[in-house]
């Protein structure tokens, strides 16, 4: 049975529809179709069955899920070890981030391991929450900074610093006056705010609902640092994690803290299903301990 099309089936539980599944694999629909056909003729029983929204799995869907899961871990864990025999004992490590390793500093603690710890050879790549998250779940990466307040309990967490979300307008807005704010006095306002995916706007649209409203955010996009700019410009007001103000240019940008605190915490997580290596582990631990020694705090220890 070919790896790939156990990868495939894995890919297709997880979208739920294969049209969605295709394109997370960057193959054609009608391809990815006579894939899972052929998994179905090869073990001659039905994996799937149709609904209106996609298809989901049979109960031996269910039953073959298990072991395709352990299979293609197993896979991947054993052709991580042996490369390391083809290319002198070098361990890999691939490493995926939301786009703040510099505003928390963690930069500098990723550098720090790489420097001590030549013998790992690490990949690293920026990407969006959701994005980490189904390439953790497709092993694709072996460990991922997330913000962890939402994500699944199909994932381990190690939490590293916890930020607090606070209001951030212009100098110019009648909010800027304020010395905390109460979430029901924005009902009216205008937000800009990340994409909807994000852990953080989530949070915030949550904390709305349970006051009652939910907020007008014409607006959205994938980097803060935008959405600050279009604060300075009075085009509304924006939610984010302190630390994104105090690590930007902040102009006449003022932040104000909500009268109840909103919180959300940063750190690593990695697919618990899948058996964590001694390189693994050894960063982990390296960036949790050198990001308490500069000062980072987070709520609740490690889930693991």
């Amino acid at each position: 049975m070919d790896i790939r099309k156990l990868e495939a089936f894995l890919t297709v539980v997880a979208t739920g529809k294969i049209i969605d599944a295709a394109e997370k694999l960057f193959i054609s629909q009608s391809s990815l179709s006579k894939q899972m056909s052929q998994l179905e003729r090869e073990l001659d029983t039905k994996l799937f069955k149709k609904t209106r929204n996609g298809v989901e799995l049979t109960q031996a869907g269910f039953d073959f899920y298990t072991y395709a899961s352990r299979a293609v871990s197993d896979y991947r864990t054993a052709t991580a070890r042996l490369q390391m025999y083809r290319e002198e004992d070098k361990y890999p490590l691939i490493v995926g981030s939301l786009p703040l390793t510099d505003e928390y500093g963690l930069s500098d603690s990723f550098s720090s391991f790489w420097a001590r710890n030549p013998s790992v050879q690490i990949e690293y790549i920026e990407r969006s929450q959701e994005n980490l998250e189904d390439k953790l779940r497709r092993h694709r990466i072996d460990l991922a900074l997330l913000r962890l307040d939402l994500i699944g309990s199909e994932f381990l967490t190690a939490p590293i610093v916890t930020d607090e979300l606070i209001v951030i307008c212009s100098g110019r807005n009648p909010l800027s006056i304020e010395r905390t704010i109460d979430l029901k006095s924005l009902r009216n306002e205008q937000f800009i705010m990340l994409e909807e995916k994000s852990d953080v706007t989530q949070i915030f649209r949550r904390a709305c609902e349970a006051e009652g409203f939910f907020p007008n955010t014409p607006l959205h996009h994938s980097r803060h640092r935008m959405l600050l700019k279009a604060v300075r410009n009075n085009m509304g007001v924006t939610v984010l994690p302190r630390r994104l103000l105090a690590s930007a240019p902040t102009g006449d940008l003022i932040g104000i803290p909500f009268k109840h605190p909103l919180r959300s915490t940063l750190g690593l997580a990695w697919l618990a299903e899948k058996p964590i290596t001694a390189v693994e582990r050894t960063f982990i631990d390296f960036v949790i301990e050198d990001s308490r020694a500069h000062g980072l705090r987070a709520d609740g220890p490690p889930s693991s």
